[in-house]
């Protein structure tokens, strides 16, 4: 499936047609006629109408850059928390990584005093 036909599916999710689809993400109508219909010209959508489309919801849940994409996974990502994190956030996040990261060279460090024996 290529991204065309992913956005075809979109739309047909939507219950939109290529013209409320088009004022939906403010282009115009032929733009969405080549990048969807099989007698325009199959288009790759531009990184401005990828934008758009990306910005797209459905009731509160965005759209899936995967899917969209690559076709990989759901069309909307859900349970996504579209506040910015806090401070204490990022610094637990960030403990956590370096955790694992030590973590990794110590077990690193253990499989090459075994691997040289």
């Amino acid at each position: 499936m290529t991204i065309n036909d992913r956005i075809q599916e979109l739309i047909l999710f939507l219950k939109d047609t290529e013209n409320s689809f088009a004022k939906r993400i403010e282009v115009s109508t032929s733009v969405v006629f080549n990048i969807v219909n099989p007698k325009g010209r199959r288009s790759y959508p531009s990184g401005a109408i990828l934008e758009k489309i990306l910005a797209i919801t459905f009731e509160g849940n965005l759209l899936s850059a995967e899917w969209l994409m690559r076709g990989q996974g759901g069309l909307f990502l859900t349970n996504v928390s579209q506040s910015t994190p806090t401070g204490s956030d990022l610094s637990k996040s960030i403990e956590e990584l370096t955790n694992t990261v030590r973590k990794l060279q110590e077990e690193f460090s253990e499989f090459r005093k075994t691997s040289t024996k």
